[in-house]
């Protein structure tokens, strides 16, 4: 088993419930094996920090997320790991000048994933994609189970962003038809 680390986004709720809310979910934690969360959060939004123990990625934040909405909370996103060229030198065991070059196509065989944030002061990028291009190529120490966290946090991110999207985006007399072609997607 591995541990995985990852945060859970839920809509807001009033300041003064976040004892309340904390206590619900400690409640149902404990009765499945433990207490592994933080709880932050105020009516512009909440999020609850994570360190599963889990046989992998999916069961860990899956069981998250019913767990938070068991406590009558609204899971709006799974944060993705988003890191600067800092970041990804430490995570992966190499110098800020090395994964400069991999950036700059310099080094690493060319096709370093596209910043998903662009700063002149330091751009920003997806970990699941870097952890998965420094795997292809065998470079960097990369931590299995963060990439892998990385990775299943983003897809879960995207089901939630649609799920909260689906009433805006497909009218009601459309969401019957489409349902079964969003299962055959995701499944």
């Amino acid at each position: 088993m591995n541990t995985y680390w990852f945060t859970i986004k839920t809509t807001g709720f009033p300041e003064e419930q976040l004892v309340s809310i904390s206590d619900k979910l400690y409640g149902l934690l404990e009765k499945s094996g433990g207490v592994d969360v933080l709880v932050a959060g105020d009516e512009r939004g909440g999020e609850i920090e994570f360190s599963r123990e889990a046989e992998d990625a999916v069961i860990a934040i899956v069981s998250a997320i019913e767990q938070v909405e068991q406590a009558g909370l609204e899971v709006v996103g799974v944060t993705e790991d988003i890191v600067d060229v800092d970041s990804i030198a430490e995570r992966s065991g190499v110098s800020a000048a090395a994964v400069s070059n991999w950036t700059s196509g310099a080094r690493g065989g060319g096709g370093f994933p596209r910043p998903v944030i662009e700063r002149r002061r330091g751009s920003l990028w997806s970990w699941s994609q870097v952890s998965r291009w420094l795997e292809e190529r065998k470079l960097g120490n990369v931590d299995h189970a963060a990439a892998e966290v990385a990775r299943v946090a983003r897809f879960f991110d995207a089901v939630l962003i649609a799920r909260r999207d689906r009433d805006d985006v497909i009218p009601s007399y459309r969401q019957e038809r489409v349902r079964g072609l969003l299962a055959d997607l995701i499944a």
